[in-house]
């Protein structure tokens, strides 16, 4: 691209040169050898103008999706085709693509993934790629590829931009595609070994419902911080090298609670669209990790009203998945407000861990946090955000606050 600029800077100097050097000689020694030669190169202008008009007008460009269903980082049958619908050679077209939330195979190869940026929001990646073709009169060009999507959302994909440039590489005309790709993408579900954020979930999974009977089992686990002294388990401890404790019979496995902040941080899509699809990455990795190990697990967030998901088998996570791809971020949600009403019920009291999903964070979040940390409820705080700062959150002894880039890789964070 660098290289066709460079030449076409490098033409139009030397045009104006022959244009004043005509117009010298015309000027001076006149004669129908020299007007001729000068009314030749003035006519190179209108020629030109009127050859990117008649491309412009003729040439054609269709782009066509493998399918309707897509998933972000999944890679989709995708083609265009150039046709060139005149009598005259078409040279110099160019074409660019989306390249912030999309590339296309082959053309970008990936290499336009956006990095992590110090800015605060991803950078706009416009007309990185470009391909030049040359059409033969009737002649068309097959492109056959697959596309990605980065994200979930919905967004434009595929070929943005064409560029025309005369024959002399003079002049140039870039116009947007009359009738772009819209790609309505879900967001992909990142499936976890383990968790690292919490690495005795296990076992913290497990307490203790002090209303059944409290008679000491043969089964043992190992030892959680406030389980009785006598319900150790000496001759395993020995064993192993770590404390075990022997369960009741009143212990109970207990749910997951996640909640997830639905509010949309900016009007900008460049903005919004990374942080809202890695806060649904996060809610779909933690609900498909526990429903693989039998975890009931809950979903609270707002549509203009708290709302409730549940699953907790591995049958259950496509309708799941579905309604979580569904949701909708808005700008007039407030997560302190629902995280209000959520804690006035018993959203958190039964659960053993809960899981709080947030891109922005303000002093009445704090002081819900802190009523769950008063609660006694282990709460992993994930901050989705650019430049998401732990500091704007309160040190609280039971809660853990990990911040999260909209390019983080889960598998390295969760």
């Amino acid at each position: 691209m660098e290289q066709n600029i460079y030449h076409m800077k490098r033409n139009r100097i030397i045009y104006l040169l022959i244009c004043i050097a005509s117009i010298v000689l015309a000027s001076f020694y006149g004669g129908p050898i020299s007007y001729s030669i000068l009314f030749g190169v003035l006519l190179v202008t209108p020629v030109s103008l009127i050859y990117l008009l008649i491309v412009y007008c003729f040439f054609k460009l269709y782009q066509v999706l493998g399918t309707k269903h897509i998933t972000a980082y999944e890679p989709i049958p995708y083609y265009f085709v150039l046709q060139n619908e005149y009598l005259t050679n078409f040279c110099h077209i160019s074409v660019s693509t989306y390249s912030t939330f999309s590339y296309i195979d082959e053309l970008q190869g990936g290499k336009n993934v956006p990095e992590e940026q110090e800015s605060t929001n991803i950078t706009k990646t416009t007309d990185s790629i470009q391909k030049t073709y040359e059409l033969l009169p009737g002649e068309s060009v097959r492109f056959d590829t697959t596309l990605v999507c980065r994200y979930r959302g919905d967004y434009f994909v595929g070929i943005k931009e064409i560029t025309i440039v005369d024959f002399l590489r003079l002049f140039k005309v870039t116009y947007k595609v009359p009738e772009p790709l819209n790609a309505i993408v879900l967001p992909r579900v990142i499936k976890l070994g383990s968790l690292k954020s919490v690495p005795d979930m296990t076992i913290s999974t497990y307490r203790e419902n002090p209303s059944l009977t409290t008679d000491f089992d043969s089964i043992v686990r190992e030892y959680v911080p406030g389980d009785p002294i006598k319900g150790i388990h000496w001759k395993s401890t020995a064993k192993t090298g770590k404390l075990q404790s022997r369960l009741t019979y009143g212990e109970q496995r207990q749910g997951i609670s996640i909640f997830l902040d639905s509010k949309r941080i900016s009007k900008d899509e460049y903005t919004y669209i990374p942080v809202e699809n890695k806060a649904l990455e996060i809610v779909l990795a933690l609900a498909d990790y526990f429903s693989n190990v039998s975890v009931p697990t809950t979903l609270f967030y707002s549509q203009s009203e708290p709302r409730t998901l549940k699953t907790g088998a591995e049958h259950e996570m496509e309708n799941f998945l579905g309604t979580v791809s569904l949701l909708k971020f808005r700008e007039d949600e407030n997560a302190s407000v629902t995280l209000d009403i959520l804690l006035k019920g018993t959203a958190f009291k039964d659960c053993m861990i809960a899981f709080l999903v947030i891109t922005g964070v303000d002093a009445e979040l704090n002081r819900r946090l802190y009523e769950l940390s008063v609660l006694g409820i282990n709460t992993v705080v994930y901050y989705v955000g650019y430049k998401p700062d732990t500091k704007d959150i309160m040190e609280l002894s039971n809660i853990r606050v990990i911040p999260v880039h909209p390019e983080d890789d889960l598998e390295d964070i969760l």
